[in-house]
């Protein structure tokens, strides 16, 4: 660290938000998350000063991107998000007392974010592959250390390293201020060091949107009451509370252009809206027409898909009207043709398309009729 102070200015700051604390009840050398950094003195002590530098650089720069902050990717598990995030910076380490994996061993594409390998290894991990065997020898620690006091072998290093990670705003807001006033990157690459600079732009979170559009879109019904007094004449006349609802639609479109990773993780930003204080949410699945109609009232971890065809946002936008709903959340990558507003029309839309390039190709005629937000991060 007092190294660090001159030639790593950015490492040596963004650990210093960190309290230094010792746990060994964990299965990897180092983790982050909380504001703390937390070491396994019973891992550490087998390790070179060399492979303990490598590991506090890994975690150094897993802060600077925010993983444990920022970007906890809807859905997965505490495994996928520690691996998501080791094979983003796999390629840097190499030591031999301290390795990380790589996406060419996990057999995944480079240069990919952190939020699509976390669904990657979560997905694998459904399908039986990419499993704790698999990687036992990769795991994050390397080398043969990294047991622990535990006694439950390698399998948990993934899970133990994204343990601590939470979203926290402010946090997150004091690293940018890092980023940003860092001139001299020390030994970090060219390529992370714009990674970096780049994620200080502003980023559409489509859970922040979600949030604020379930505000925007509240209802409120009056009630007289007599527990309640009167504002102007006390309890001789009677007093009211407002009871306050929101009937939400969200349309899932499942027309033959969205693959099926997608649609799980249509049905994860769902599952999400439960958090938002919503006891209740409709769900109609669409192409050309409705195909499906749903009401839930908790979170589901499988649904059928029916449907496969082409799309016509129409149908969801008329079946809101219909049936007087105060907003209606629309899943989709964009690609039909832009519906027509009924006379009368008061529900609030949000568009939440797939990706990024399905937001920029379709952003202008969507916002005539709502606001727009994007699913993937990063």
């Amino acid at each position: 660290m007092e190294q660090w102070f001159l030639m790593e200015p950015p490492l040596f700051q963004v650990l210093c938000l960190h309290e230094l604390t010792a746990n060994t009840n964990m299965a990897c050398p180092l983790r982050c998350g909380r504001k703390r950094l937390e070491y396994n003195p019973l891992i550490v002590d087998e390790m070179s000063d060399s492979a303990l530098e490598e590991a506090m650089r890994a975690e150094a720069v897993r802060i600077l991107m925010k993983h444990p902050y920022e970007r906890r990717p809807e859905g997965c598990s505490q495994r996928a998000m520690g691996l998501g995030s080791n094979l983003v910076i796999g390629d840097n380490y190499s030591h031999p007392q301290f390795r990380i994996e790589t996406p060419e061993e996990m057999g995944l594409k480079k240069g990919m974010n952190y939020e699509w390998y976390a669904r990657e290894v979560e997905s694998m991990s459904d399908n039986g592959g990419g499993g704790e065997d698999e990687t036992d020898e990769r795991e994050a620690g390397g080398g043969d250390q990294g047991k622990g006091d535990k006694g439950e072998g390698q399998g948990d290093r993934h899970r133990d390293l994204a343990e601590l990670w939470d979203e926290d705003d402010l946090t997150a807001i004091q690293i940018n201020e890092i980023i940003a006033s860092t001139k001299s990157w020390g030994s970090l690459g060219g390529d992370i060091a714009e990674i970096l600079q780049n994620s200080l732009k502003a980023k559409i979170d489509w859970r922040h949107i979600f949030a604020g559009f379930r505000a925007s879109v509240i209802s409120s019904r009056r009630k007289l009451t007599r527990m309640k007094p009167n504002r102007r004449t006390g309890f001789q006349n009677m007093g009211s509370v407002r009871q306050f609802d929101t009937k939400m639609l969200v349309a899932v479109d499942v027309s033959g252009s969205i693959p099926t990773k997608s649609l799980q993780y249509f049905y994860g930003v769902i599952n999400s809206a439960f958090r938002y204080g919503f006891q209740k949410i409709d769900v109609i699945q669409f192409d050309c027409g409705i195909t499906a109609v749903q009401s839930l009232k908790k979170v589901i971890k499988t649904t059928p898909v029916i449907g496969r065809g082409g799309t016509s946002f129409q149908e969801p936008v008329d079946y809101a009207h219909e049936h007087g709903y105060d907003g209606l959340v629309i899943l989709t990558d964009g690609y039909a043709p832009e519906p027509m507003i009924p006379d009368g029309f008061k529900t609030g839309i949000l568009w939440v398309c797939e990706n990024e390039m399905c937001l920029k190709t379709h952003k202008e005629w969507m916002e005539k009729s709502g606001r727009t937000c994007v699913m993937q991060l990063g």
